[in-house]
Parts: structure tokens; C-alpha cells; sequence
């Protein structure tokens, strides 16, 4: 009935990104524990090179296991209109592309507004726990702030930019979709930025190039598949003229590492020259300042057991001095 037909339509696509959104956890294990990777940079760089790749491979597995299974009777009748067969089968699997971004937008997005997981483990630590038992330390654990995770959230937005590369020529009713999915993210993710996020780390730019290249990656996979589209579909005039293209876009991609990404990665003597003078080494500067805090700190006071006037006379104090003080009370 009609039950059956919407579980068998939305049930592969909730697997899917079910799959999806525990890998990150899985990769973020494997970057600290066993590859041993030292910076939060470092380790988010590594979840979105290797999500990147696994989406890759999925969606054209997808398409290629979906299009077999499609046209299986019919090649196994007439093995000779494999090529012909396939080309005829390969749109059709747009259908299950755009389930899969209307529920990206219609369910995904919301969660990503009302941060569902966050307000399930507040309730849960605010029910089992009670509040005047705990320390200020597990107080600012329970009611922590929440930031932005970029190899999960950049390769989000790459999937549905590779999925729409590769059917906006063969089914151009996946633009429409893939269009109301990123104006609807614009508006999500500028005020998730804006009000809810808190940077946790800096990497210096360095994560745009290296999503941006991955973009590139995707439209040459998407070029690559409309060449051979046109070539099941017999359009071998067209096949040759589009060859061009993965290559012309590969030289691009290089011109672009080449004028822009490698300069950036250092720093400009202007630049370096205006740090220096805006710098507070000058007004902080003593024998002590190139060695590791942890060596060179002092004595160093508890903290309180709730942050209290004391706690709040400590901070103004720092900051009348002109020292920048953590939300621990520690110079940074």
C-alpha cells in the first residue's frame, strides 16, 4: 500500500545518511588515535579529505549499481545493448538524488537550527545530574558551547555540490532542488555562525583552498560523466568535444594552488611588520616568554568551587592590567 511505498522510498535514503553522519565520529578516532595527529586543523583537514572521498564513491556507486539493477533483466536478455541500455537507465536515478536533498533540506537543516542533540544531552545531564552537587568545572561541561565542526559540515555542503555537477546536464530537475537546498543552508548556517557557534580553534584559511579543491574535484567527476553519458547515448561528436574539459579544469585548479593558495601560506613581510608593531610582546615581553607555559607558570591558585564575586574580581583585576584572561582565570 501506500505505507509500503513511502518506507521503500525513504527508508535507503534515512540508512544513507544515518551512515553518513556517524562516519565523522569514525575518522576523528582514526586522525587522533591512530594516525596521531596533533592540531584540531590537522584532524578536521583529514575527516574532510577522506568524507569527501567516501561520498564520492558512493554517489557514483549508487548511480552505477542503481542503473545495473534497473536494466538487469533486460541486460541479461541482450548482453550486445549494454552501453544503450545503461544510458537510458542512468537518468533515472535522479529520483532517489532529489529524496535525498529534499530531506537534507526539509529534515536535516531544521535539526541543524533547533540543535536537537544538544538540548536531548542538556536534558538528560540536568535530569541524572543535580546541579549543587556539581563542580564549576562540570557546570561549564554540561552548558559548554557548541562549535563548528568543518570536516563534517564543509563535506555536507560538497555532497549536494557534486550531485548537482553530475546530473544538472543529464537531469536538469536536480538544479531546482539542489537551488532551494543551499539558499535554505545560507540561512541556517549564517545564523548557526553568527549566534551559535564559538571558534574553538583557528586554522589560518586554511581549510577553504583545501575544500575548494575538492569542488573542482567534483565537477571534474561530473564532466567525466557527462562524456560518458554522451558516449552510451551514441553522441560520440559530442563525446569529443566536451573531452577537453576535465583537463582544461584540472589546469585551472593548479593555477589557482599555484597564485593563490601557496602564496597565502605564508606570511607577508608587510604583514609580519604590522603584527610586530600592533603586537603586547613589547608591554608582556620577559625571560620567560619563549618557553613552554607549562614551565615557566608559577604558583597557581584553585579555582574556586563556584564562580563567585571572587572570581569575578580576579577577571576585572586581569583585565585592568591589560592581560588577557581565559575562562578559567589563566593568561592566555
Amino acid at each position: 500500500g501506500n505505507l509500503s511505498i513511502f518506507v521503500n522510498g525513504y527508508l535507503p535514503v534515512v540508512a544513507l545518511l544515518t551512515i553518513i553522519s556517524i562516519l565523522p565520529t569514525m575518522f576523528a578516532s582514526i586522525a587522533h588515535k591512530f594516525e596521531s595527529r596533533k592540531t584540531k586543523t590537522d584532524v578536521q583537514r583529514s575527516i574532510l579529505g577522506r568524507y569527501f572521498y567516501y561520498q564520492l564513491a558512493n554517489i557514483y556507486i549508487t548511480v552505477t549499481a542503481g542503473s545495473i539493477w534497473t536494466a538487469l533483466s533486460t541486460i541479461l536478455e541482450h548482453p550486445g545493448s549494454l552501453f544503450e541500455i545503461l544510458g537510458r537507465s542512468l537518468p533515472t536515478m535522479v529520483g532517489f538524488f532529489v529524496t535525498l536533498l529534499m530531506t537534507k533540506t526539509l529534515a536535516g537543516l531544521p535539526i541543524v537550527m533547533l540543535r536537537i542533540p544538544s538540548l536531548l544531552r542538556k536534558i538528560f545531564l540536568r535530569l541524572i545530574f543535580r546541579q549543587k552537587l556539581l563542580t564549576q568545572r562540570e557546570i561549564d561541561e554540561v552548558y559548554k558551547r557548541e562549535t563548528l565542526i568543518s570536516g563534517f559540515e564543509y563535506t555536507n555542503q560538497l555532497l549536494v555540490i557534486v550531485i548537482c555537477f553530475t546530473y544538472a546536464c543529464i537531469s536538469p530537475i536536480i538544479l531546482p532542488v539542489g537551488t532551494i537546498f543551499f539558499i535554505s543552508a545560507l540561512v541556517v548556517y549564517k545564523k548557526q555562525v553568527l549566534l551559535v557557534f564559538v571558534p574553538e580553534y583557528e586554522s589560518g584559511g586554511t581549510m577553504f583552498p583545501f575544500g575548494c579543491r575538492r569542488a573542482i574535484i567534483g565537477l571534474i567527476c561530473g564532466q567525466i560523466t557527462l562524456i560518458g553519458y554522451s558516449f552510451l547515448r551514441a553522441g560520440f561528436l559530442q563525446s569529443l568535444l566536451l573531452l577537453p574539459l576535465p583537463f582544461i579544469t584540472y589546469v585551472t585548479m593548479q593555477a589557482l594552488d599555484r597564485i593563490y593558495v601557496h602564496p597565502s601560506s605564508q606570511l607577508s613581510l608587510d604583514r609580519a611588520t604590522q603584527l610586530d608593531k600592533n603586537s603586547m610582546v613589547k608591554i608582556q615581553f620577559d625571560e620567560d616568554l619563549y618557553q613552554q607555559p607549562v614551565l615557566a607558570e608559577g604558583r597557581i591558585d584553585p579555582l574556586p568551587y563556584r564562580m563567585g564575586s571572587t572570581y569575578k574580581e580576579k577577571m576585572d583585576h586581569g583585565r585592568t592590567l591589560g592581560v588577557l584572561i581565559d575562562d578559567f582565570g589563566k593568561i592566555v
